[in-house]
């Protein structure tokens, strides 16, 4: 079956310039996953997998979302999950941001009105530059930083999960916000 989830993508040059940051740190000696630029994204929901019957009724309750606006969001630098030690994921953070907020909290909304799988952790805005720790090294420690960066989001979409072809993440749907 098919996996899902809802996003806001970057622009490609600042996707282009987390990549040419995070290839210098030389994560593939501990990390399994490092995604390319064309899949960089912030997670609003991560549904999994979704019976095709319920994705019109998702995409029409996106649609639904209509008095959301454009924002601005801030890169804050460079952090990880788990045990910091031999983390699981190394992100790029973002600054609070109450809009972000707004917009994850009303797609989430609507995700659960149509009783979808949502995940329950709680909203970390973050774009995720490498994942799958490889356990080869006993410690992490690595001096990571990513120059503060500020883009527009004007959208966000509904993805589907393509492993195995670049890019990934295909947006089968996608909603503006207003300006």
């Amino acid at each position: 079956m098919q996996h899902y989830f809802i996003g806001v993508k970057l622009p490609f040059e600042l996707s282009q310039q987390l990549v040419h940051s995070r290839d210098s740190w030389q994560l593939e000696q501990t990390h399994k996953k490092l995604p390319p630029a064309e899949d960089l994204h912030i997670t609003l929901v991560y549904l999994g997998a979704v019976e095709s019957g319920k994705l019109n009724s998702l995409m029409e309750a996106l649609d639904d979302i209509d008095s959301l606006k454009t924002m601005i969001v801030t890169l804050s630098g460079v952090s990880t999950f788990g045990n910091p030690a031999t983390p699981r994921v190394i992100y790029a953070a973002i600054e609070e941001q109450p809009k972000l907020i707004e917009l994850q909290s009303a797609v989430l909304e609507k995700c659960l009105d149509l009783s979808l799988p949502v995940d329950s952790k709680k909203f970390v805005p973050h774009i995720t530059l490498a994942k799958k720790w490889r356990g080869q090294q006993e410690h992490f420690s690595k001096d990571m930083h990513i120059a503060s960066n500020k883009f527009t989001v004007k959208e966000f979409s509904l993805y589907s999960i393509n492993p195995g072809v670049i890019p990934s993440y295909q947006a089968i749907h996608t909603i503006t916000l207003k300006d």
